[in-house]
């Protein structure tokens, strides 16, 4: 999707402030998830600057009309099966099943950003940094005074109703857990979500793999885990340290975290056996 404007639009900032507090650049799912993953940015097929700009008041979803019209694309979106790979280990951990090779890609196909599913996505930041077409800022944006240099962006998304946004949603959902992608943008997770005065520790998640930090700061009902990204040498690219993670993020996890799951695992518990791959395979129960 190419990032450009409407021919001879001028956004005002305080346009630009309005439309960036929404849940706009967002890939959404479930905001009451006990789970939400957090990026700095969205990933490059994000949301246009389009006029007119009208803030996205309701959250979006991977529903089925949405994985119809991507389905071409979502083969290449590498970060979001990392992040399912998460997920399905965390959910084979929460029903005491064995993991298969292969349920993360039935996770991502079917349940991921459901719009009752067991996890929600957002960003800091409303536009991509890196756009698809890999025109630089500079040129997508020229002629938007408010978005150029783009640290003028960042700042008004810091300063204006963006971070507030992001804080005001966290304390209506009220997530268990909220897992921010990337420690070098430590400091806009703690601004965008209050964090200052938080309770902070240091984790290691080390399985068999590269020992990974994760900072834990804990307030209000809710745990952020700050961790490596998603991609690049340094960050949690592994499927053992991508398992390793949606082991470690039960602790803060039940069944009815995962609704879908434990709606099918009730019905195959009145029949006495676990049949559904979300439970574990053919397993009666004792």
């Amino acid at each position: 999707m190419r990032k450009k404007t409407e021919p001879h639009t001028v956004f005002t900032r305080e346009q630009l402030d309005v439309y960036f507090a929404s849940y706009v650049g967002m890939e959404g799912g479930n905001p009451d998830a006990a789970v939400w993953f957090c990026d700095s940015s969205p990933q490059p097929n994000g949301a246009s600057l389009l006029a007119p700009l009208v803030p996205r008041r309701q959250p979006g979803a991977w529903d089925a009309a949405y994985r119809r019209k991507y389905r071409h694309h979502m083969e290449r979106w590498q970060s979001h099966q990392r992040i399912a790979r998460i997920m399905a280990a965390a959910r084979a951990q929460v029903f005491n099943t064995a993991i298969g090779e292969q349920d993360w890609k039935h996770y991502f196909d079917h349940d991921l950003y459901a719009p009752q599913g067991a996890e929600f996505k957002l960003s800091l930041f409303p536009l991509p940094a890196r756009l698809s077409n890999q025109t630089p800022w500079s040129k997508a944006f020229r002629g938007q005074p408010e978005l150029l240099p783009r640290q003028r962006y960042l700042d008004l998304c810091r300063k204006g109703q963006r971070f507030a946004f992001i804080d005001a949603i966290r304390r209506l959902w009220k997530p268990k857990v909220v897992i921010c992608l990337g420690e070098r943008h430590l400091g806009d997770f703690v601004q965008a979500f209050v964090l200052a005065q938080a309770r902070a520790s240091d984790q290691v998640l080390q399985p068999a793999d590269q020992p990974k930090t994760l900072r834990v700061l804990e307030r209000d009902g809710t745990t952020w885990l700050i961790c490596p990204p998603l991609a690049g040498a340094a960050g949690l690219m592994s499927d053992v340290l991508l398992d390793a993670m949606g082991r470690y993020i039960t602790r803060w996890l039940t069944p009815d975290d995962f609704p879908g799951a434990l709606e099918r695992c009730r019905g195959a518990d009145r029949e006495g056996v676990m049949s559904d791959d979300a439970c574990g395979p053919q397993i009666p129960f004792a």
